[in-house]
């Protein structure tokens, strides 16, 4: 059993259809069937509710649909929400500033690493930096074109 820590690109390609949804399905079955923990900072909500926001301005997702998967996201029961108090923001911002990651995706890290887990991401820039620096980070890599059907 293993500690995984899902940041925004994971779960919102389980709600919006996109290159990293299957993978990201694929990613989380794995960890379930393995027993492995789900966990992220509590800013995974507002960064995915960013981030349906944008695709609902784009005209990539209707309303509806968005706030459908804010809702199913605010109530996952399998998925620990850690709080950004003073045993997260610290470290965060030391990860960030030495390994020129933004707070937000160090946020994620520093709670790998206090886990002693890893991250799962699509965010190939953010794994990349992690990995550079040690931190414990997998990119999942979005299907391409020729598997989606495009």
């Amino acid at each position: 059993m293993a500690a995984i820590v899902v940041d925004a690109s994971v779960m919102v390609a389980l709600y919006v259809d996109e290159p990293l949804s299957e993978p990201a399905r694929a990613a989380l079955f794995r960890s379930r069937e393995a027993g492995d923990d789900l966990h992220a900072p509590d800013l995974l909500l507002i960064e995915c509710a960013n981030a349906l926001w944008k695709r609902v301005r784009r005209d990539e997702l209707d309303r509806d649909s968005a706030m459908t998967a804010i809702g199913a996201l605010s109530r996952l029961d399998d998925l620990e929400r850690h709080p950004m108090d003073d045993r997260l923001v610290p470290p965060a911002l030391s990860l960030a500033i030495a390994h020129s990651l933004t707070a937000y995706d160090a946020a994620y890290a520093a709670l790998a690493v206090q886990l002693g887990g890893t991250v799962i991401s699509g965010d190939g820039r953010f794994v990349e930096r992690a990995s550079r620096a040690g931190l414990p980070a997998t990119r999942l890599a979005p299907r391409k074109l020729d598997q989606a059907g495009g």
